[in-house]
């Protein structure tokens, strides 16, 4: 999940090939997270934003959203 919450950080104040990168590394890491923890992490789908599932940690109320395609 840090590494998710940093290139998502990272993510916020670059544009361009820069961005999508960050957002790559993001993605791949939430993704990797709910493959290897299912039991830890939460993944719902977001209501707003019908594209996208937020992914959070069990016992928190923080999460970030992640494409479904990349599931």
């Amino acid at each position: 999940m840090a590494k998710a919450r940093q290139a998502n950080r990272i993510a916020k104040t670059v544009r361009g090939r820069s961005r999508r990168i960050a957002y790559r590394v993001k993605s791949s890491a939430l993704g990797m997270l709910v493959r290897t923890l299912p039991d830890h992490v939460v993944v719902r789908r977001d209501i707003v934003l019908t594209d996208f599932v937020v992914v959070e940690l069990k016992n928190t109320n923080a999460g970030l959203h992640m494409p479904v395609q990349a599931m």
